[in-house]
């Protein structure tokens, strides 16, 4: 019984070298496929990777594709207070919070007046903009697109503030625009807001009838100094690694599709694989006429 507990971790490791040699084997055999169809894998991967460099290429050129910058402020949306005393203050909280509400589900921050209200207001901040951002390009900033400053605006709120996002290709323009905003929102919100008040209670003394009280916004927090973010494309990145990568999977899998369809022998390890018979022996090549052999190569 000790001679066989002394034999069994001896057959245990052959049996694990066996297993290593058929694994090695095998994957000499996937390699010796795979190199018999590189063409296919070069092509594929290749014309796979040339389409996503070509790709890449386009959105390196496009200003704010794989990275930019945000900056945000908040504003807070109201009534003017009346002097009158207000008998009713619920009826000012639910209008501020559907006044807030309004300006960031509707359509006023993309709208083209309100942006190109933006776009005016930051060429009279020049002056401003470069104290904050001296390396900032001017003319760059100058007449600025409504419909991009539209497109890169986002906004959300919590009861009546509103904190608007902007995401830009420079540092100075996203400060810029949040900026402007401040000012635009401070100084003519209420032409952007349609509102009713469910109460007239402010009192005009010259007329003796009630009015509506004007809407209002004040700065709570400033426009924040720009960080960097990621692009609006920088997830394509990611997709055209992805895609090269599955190129690769895909030429391989055809690699072995093809190989497992071609039925023809081609080397003395298909024939030994076919019948399962060892190889005693092996006939050369005849030397073609006027080329000498390896072997004479060598021996002169």
């Amino acid at each position: 019984m000790n001679q066989q507990r002394e034999q069994t971790p001896g057959s245990a490791l052959g049996v694990i070298v066996i297993m290593k040699g058929i694994e090695a084997v095998e994957l000499r055999t996937y390699a010796r496929i795979i190199w018999r169809y590189i063409w296919l894998v070069v092509l594929i991967v290749g014309v796979v990777a040339a389409y996503s460099g070509y790709q890449y290429y386009k959105l390196r050129k496009t200003v704010g594709a794989l990275s930019g910058y945000s900056s945000s402020i908040s504003l807070q949306i109201g009534l003017v207070a009346s002097t009158r005393g207000d008998p009713n203050p619920a009826d000012n909280v639910t209008v501020s919070e559907a006044l807030a509400d309004t300006l960031v589900s509707g359509p006023i921050l993309s709208s083209r007046e309100f942006c190109t209200d933006i776009s005016h207001q930051i060429g009279q901040d020049m002056g401003e903009i470069l104290q904050h951002y001296p390396d900032a390009d001017p003319a760059s900033l100058r007449n600025l697109d409504p419909a991009a400053i539209g497109s890169s605006l986002s906004a959300v709120r919590v009861h009546s503030l509103v904190t608007i996002s902007v995401n830009w290709s420079t540092a100075a323009g996203a400060w810029a625009i949040a900026n402007a905003i401040g000012e635009i929102g401070t100084s003519r919100i209420g032409q952007y807001l349609d509102y009713v008040v469910a109460t007239d209670y402010t009192h005009s003394s010259t007329s003796g009838t009630y009015v509506q009280p004007e809407v209002s916004a004040r700065v709570v927090s400033a426009a924040s100094a720009a960080i960097s973010v990621p692009g609006t494309s920088a997830s394509k990145l990611t997709l055209l690694v992805l895609l090269v990568v599955i190129a690769l999977v895909v030429a391989i899998a055809l690699a072995f599709l093809l190989d497992y369809l071609d039925d023809r022998i081609r080397s003395k390890e298909d024939i030994r694989d076919l019948f399962q018979l060892p190889i005693y022996g092996e006939v050369p090549h005849a030397p073609v006429p006027g080329h000498s052999s390896r072997e004479e190569k060598s021996a002169v």
